[in-house]
């Protein structure tokens, strides 16, 4: 990879690699023969623990307050999530720390630091995966050359940087709101 490139998209490729192989070697320890995308119990464990001390209300009214606002199905579906027995799909988890700011359960910059390790994280599992599907017999980690892990990683943010942008300029034609934020920064938004 060229240094341009990580620093254009933000994630030196140490931390690129890093991120991939985790998730690789996370995926061979759990024995599982399909990977999942799905948000990791540190980080869904991380948010209820904060939301959970800044609110100040007990579990089970927090497990209802939150399943009531349709982020989950029902607070049987959250207990299994923190508990590890499911794993939380990566836009339910985004939805839950949106509602958590909303609340004003975690600050701005708890906000943009869980969305940013969930985007990173997100991008890794989806270049392990990727990986892994295309190579069938891929028996462990080892086997992967550090530039597929680079590159493949870069690969999928670029996408995934792509789509948060669609959703956002889609989003900003929609709302006043988002539409006036815009337009205060210097971004032109077509409709």
């Amino acid at each position: 990879m060229q240094k341009a490139e990580s620093e254009s998209l933000g994630v030196e490729e140490y931390e690129a690699f890093e991120l991939v192989a985790r998730e690789l070697q996370i995926h061979f320890a759990s024995g599982r023969k399909n990977f999942v995308v799905r948000a990791p119990l540190n980080l869904v464990n991380y948010l209820f623990n904060g939301v959970l001390q800044k609110s100040r209300l007990p579990k089970t009214q927090l497990e209802d307050l939150i399943s009531g606002q349709e982020l989950v199905l029902e607070a049987r579906t959250l207990r299994r999530y923190i508990s590890g027995e499911a794993r939380m799909t990566w836009p339910t988890f985004q939805r839950l720390v949106f509602w958590a700011m909303s609340q004003q359960w975690i600050s701005d910059w708890m906000c943009r630091d869980i969305i940013s390790k969930a985007h990173l994280c997100e991008v890794a599992q989806l270049s392990a995966r990727g990986l892994l599907n295309d190579r069938k017999r891929l028996v462990s980690p080892a086997e992967l050359r550090r530039d597929e892990l680079i590159g493949r990683f870069y690969e999928n943010l670029g996408q995934k940087d792509l789509e948060r942008e669609e959703k956002v300029i889609k989003l900003a034609r929609w709302h006043n709101e988002i539409r006036e934020l815009a337009c205060s920064l210097g971004l032109e938004i077509s409709d």
